[in-house]
């Protein structure tokens, strides 16, 4: 069996946390590393009551079967997706790539997505066939003081492959 690496970055210290120890792993192993980072469908209004919203930005939430890399994710009229998503998502996964290859990670490919987080990394976890998902225990999302943790709660019941959480 490949073994394929998948992390899940929004940018948190938790999600630096995992880059570093995915890397690690890729490296180790010599595996495939892919970054995935998960914008929200609207990100004005899902950032507009937290404070700082400038650095706040869900790792989850994406619309099925929509693939692009950090460099062709677009806009188009009606996604709601606005230059400040696009922009601190790939500034997100272009700092967690260079991260991993920093720790000598080769193969590594970074992939921006939008719609619900957990769901979106199990998704992207099935069509690259990962055998192992990192992620971190505590992100930047939404409902920040309510749901701590929901995403890689979800992710480790529901994988269909390993799940580290790094704490």
């Amino acid at each position: 069996m490949d073994n394929h690496i998948l992390v899940a970055s929004d940018g948190s210290d938790k999600a630096r946390d995992a880059v570093a120890m995915a890397a690690k792993f890729a490296k180790a192993i010599d595996a495939p590393l892919t970054v995935l980072h998960v914008a929200p469908p609207n990100f004005a209004s899902a950032t507009q009551s937290l404070p700082g919203f400038g650095h706040v930005l869900p790792v989850g939430n994406m619309i099925p079967g929509m693939s692009r890399s950090a460099g062709e994710l677009s806009r188009t009229p009606g996604d709601g997706i606005d230059e400040s998503a696009m922009m601190l998502g790939k500034t997100i996964a272009d700092e967690a790539r260079n991260v991993a290859r920093g720790l000598g990670v080769e193969n590594v490919t970074v992939r921006l997505e939008v719609g619900d987080c957990a769901e979106t990394i199990l998704e992207t976890a099935a069509e690259i066939s990962a055998s192992l998902i990192v992620v971190g225990s505590r992100g930047l999302g939404r409902l920040k003081g309510i749901l701590l943790g929901s995403v890689s709660k979800k992710v480790a019941q529901d994988a269909q492959c390993s799940v580290l959480i790094v704490r």
